[in-house]
């Protein structure tokens, strides 16, 4: 291929350089082509950088619409924590006075004491000290759970190390059992550090209360023939080896490794559980049970946590204040999105979801927008919270000032109660007539919306409403027959999530198909500039000999002319 210096040497011209200036004159499409692609791709980085933004808001607005006016404090009148802490979620707010007679323990097995000494379940050496007499011992043992399982030692794990853990190996059900379930003891060695038997076996519950055993646990040598073993563990029977039901004899839980149940009071009333976390006494809280023994009264008092739900508020407000931020920058003049109306659009949809009035949401709410919760609109567009304004609200009605966030309906028969609902719910009023209902069976009712009745079937106390009618997403729990009506809205945080759903989604989502159209067009770019480029290549080449040759020619007439210069 002929090649060129930078500067003729017969000619003295720079070719070079003559070649850029027609290359850069020839290749103005392919560049025009390039300034096209650049232009896009800072578009689409700036959309991308909203459709973050857009997503990080709809989370932020799911979790204000769902849990987060759900946060309560409780406060305990035992500022020791002594007997009784309590947390709380969704819990109605008041008070609750508790008395802990009795706190749940696990059952247990533990060595047998004579002048502080263990007379059982305990070596001198728990590897090197042997367990049982001759070459195997067989052992059962049975949790509060009422759990049997069997394992059997052999001359390589004969020490106690070894027994604890196939004891702890029972865990996990037998594979080879149908129907199987784990061992609910956990076995451990306890160096006492003193005597002749330091090494001492414990077998504990894994869970307290006294559950079907009458809190006893119980560890027996099932050897055929009897007791082989040198703990102390008395010879006992089991039906079966491999799926054990029954266990009779052996070493059991005595006195105080006897499991207990939790006994306590609640506002009076007597309560007794297997556990110590509460759960289920009064809806939404939980009472952690410490200590027993309790001769006064602690008094709990749950509250709206005003400060989690203002930060959960303010952490909307600062995800739309960034949307808008990004918008902003990259909408000015000279910015990716300048002059773009799609995005404006999107901003004006998700304030108006976001700021407007709860679809569905009865006029005579007691609060009917975020702007008399406090939300403010600033001159420059952005959001903004009155703290104090916002937490008056809670403190003057916190269930009126979820509605305005969060999906709620309100019935006017105790025989309907609201669970949930979905962006295709139909919102305000939806008659019904409940005709069927059997308790933990089959229910059913017909719904009325906008004149049509529409039929749901459920069972346990449960309907769910059908797709693609206007019922569809909604979630209502059923006590009895009964009519009435529903007042069904939708929370702002909803309809914000819409909002962003209608514009993100994949494939649906005008965004999304901005965004696959611009790739789309990048492709095409991408291969009209490699077209481009490749004729540009061979351009350059062709120029690159055209101008070799002519500075070669020039060359040559030169050498000609000097020659016939010299014969004179």
């Amino acid at each position: 291929m002929a090649t060129i210096s930078s500067t003729g040497v017969a000619t003295g011209i720079d070719w070079n350089s003559l070649i850029s200036a027609i290359l850069q004159q020839e290749g103005q499409p392919v560049q025009r082509l390039q300034d096209q692609q650049t232009a896009n791709n800072n578009r689409l980085a700036a959309l991308q950088k909203l459709q973050g933004d857009m997503n990080a808001l709809s989370s932020s607005a799911a979790t204000l619409g769902g849990t987060a006016f759900d946060a309560r404090t409780v406060t305990s009148s035992d500022t020791n924590n002594t007997y009784v802490t309590a947390t709380a979620t969704g819990a109605a707010v008041g008070s609750y006075d508790l008395q802990v007679t009795q706190v749940a323990t696990a059952g247990k097995i533990s060595p047998t004491l004579s002048g502080g000494l263990p007379t059982n379940l305990a070596v001198a050496d728990p590897l090197a000290t042997p367990v049982f007499s001759g070459s195997s011992a067989s052992f059962a043992i049975q949790g509060t759970d009422g759990v049997i399982r069997t394992l059997t030692l052999g001359s390589a794990n004969n020490n106690l190390y070894g027994l604890r853990d196939a004891i702890n190996a029972l865990s996990t059900p037998d594979p080879n059992v149908p129907g199987s379930k784990g061992l609910g003891v956990t076995a451990t060695v306890v160096n006492t550090g003193s005597g002749a038997n330091p090494y001492q076996l414990v077998l504990t519950s894994n869970t307290t209360g006294t559950g079907t055993t009458g809190g006893v646990v119980t560890l027996a040598d099932v050897t055929a023939g009897g007791a082989v073993n040198t703990l102390g563990i008395a010879a006992g029977t089991v039906d079966s080896m491999t799926a054990p039901t029954t266990i009779s004899g052996g070493l059991a839980s005595g006195g105080a490794n006897v499991a207990k149940d939790a006994l306590f009071s609640v506002n009076g009333v007597q309560l007794t559980r297997k556990t110590n976390s509460v759960t289920d006494a009064v809806a939404g809280v939980t009472f952690n049970l410490k200590q027993g023994g309790q001769t006064g009264i602690t008094t709990l008092t749950v509250g709206v946590d005003k400060s989690s739900i203002t930060s959960a508020m303010q952490d909307v407000i600062s995800k739309f204040n960034s949307l808008l931020s990004d918008y902003k920058g990259a909408s000015a003049a000279g910015g990716a999105l300048y002059n773009d109306s799609s995005s404006r659009g999107f901003i004006s949809q998700i304030r108006s979801a976001l700021t407007g009035v709860p679809a569905g949401l009865s006029s005579t709410a007691t609060f009917n927008s975020t702007a008399s919760l406090g939300v403010k609109t600033n001159q420059d567009g952005t959001l903004s919270l009155d703290t104090t304004a916002f937490q008056a609200a809670l403190d003057k009605d916190p269930t009126a000032a979820k509605q305005v966030f969060a999906n709620s309906g309100v019935s006017t028969s105790a025989a309907v109660s609201f669970y949930g609902a979905g962006p295709n719910t139909a919102t305000g009023a939806i008659g019904f007539n409940i005709t069927s209902y059997v308790s933990g069976g089959a229910v059913s009712g017909t719904f009325t919306v906008g004149g049509n009745s529409y039929t749901l079937s459920g069972a346990n106390g449960s309907l769910v409403g059908t797709a693609g009618t206007p019922l569809e997403g909604l979630i209502l729990g059923v006590s009895g027959v009964g009519s009435g009506t529903l007042t069904v809205s939708r929370g702002v945080s909803q309809a914000t999530q819409d909002a962003v759903s209608s514009i993100t989604d994949y494939g649906s989502g005008m965004l999304t198909r901005i965004i696959s159209s611009i790739n789309d067009q990048n492709r095409t770019l991408a291969s009209q500039i490699t077209v481009g480029q490749a004729r540009l290549d061979r351009r350059k080449v062709q120029l690159q000999a055209q101008f070799a040759q002519v500075e070669s020619v020039i060359g040559q007439l030169q050498a000609a002319g000097q020659s016939i210069s010299g014969m004179g």
